[in-house]
């Protein structure tokens, strides 16, 4: 029998609690891959251990950066990270980031961890800092925000869909705004917000960031075929 590939993932940090939702692991064990939780450690040095014991990565959605960590104040309508698991993760995506060619995927906040530690920065919140941006939160779980979505034809996130228009969900109040150096904007909403980004020379890497959340309609294609992406490239 072939060995599954270990898929780490972050969670989120309720009190003494970590927590992950279950759609996450089930769209990678549907894919092929043993997902297994990482929690966010103290001593951020362990991420080099991370980084040899995994065989791919996906950081998972939360609530909100630190807006000092790309120059802003603090919004009043930004929930922040617990600072133990913001400090973990962005040790992390830098550690992969800078020593790592193993797959990567951000969802949601992953997506903008990335563009943040990669030194882009992010809209705080899309009513104000982008006027003319739809609504992009998911305001009525268990409901889920659809629209439009458009791909750069000849992105490796084009290719892994095969498509260059399809419906996503949206649960965030915050978005990409500067596209960090080394990287750019694979996809888009109609009103302009970047859905989703990826390294200007991927090399044959597997390293997106999505705005939406794939995990919670990874049974309709193509948002299923991003988790078989990853688990392959592993």
């Amino acid at each position: 029998m072939l060995r599954k590939p270990l898929i780490g993932l972050t969670c989120s940090l309720v009190e003494d609690r970590c927590q992950l939702p279950t759609a996450y692991t089930d769209a990678i064990a549907a894919a092929g891959g043993l997902p297994v939780v990482i929690p966010p450690l103290t001593d951020l040095a362990e991420v080099t251990a991370c980084r040899h014991r995994f065989d791919g990565f996906i950081i998972i959605g939360g609530n909100d950066i630190a807006a000092s960590r790309y120059g802003l104040d603090h919004h009043p309508e930004m929930t922040t990270l617990p600072p133990r698991r913001e400090n973990w993760e962005f040790a992390l995506v830098s550690e992969l980031l800078g020593h790592s060619r193993q797959p990567l995927l951000g969802i949601c906040l992953g997506c903008q961890i990335i563009n943040v530690a990669a030194g882009g920065s992010l809209y705080r919140h899309l009513p104000e800092d982008l006027p003319n941006a739809g609504e992009h939160r998911r305001l009525h779980p268990p409901a889920e925000n659809i629209h439009p979505v458009r791909v750069v034809a000849d992105s490796p996130l084009a290719a892994i869909l095969g498509v260059t228009e399809l419906s996503c969900n949206s649960s965030h109040h915050q978005a990409v705004n500067a596209v960090a150096p080394g990287f750019r904007a694979l996809a888009w909403a109609e009103d302009g917000v970047i859905e989703a980004i990826g390294p200007t020379s991927p090399d044959g890497r597997f390293l997106l960031g999505l705005q939406w959340h794939p995990e919670r309609i990874h049974q309709q294609p193509p948002h299923d075929r991003i988790f078989t992406a990853l688990v392959e490239n592993c």
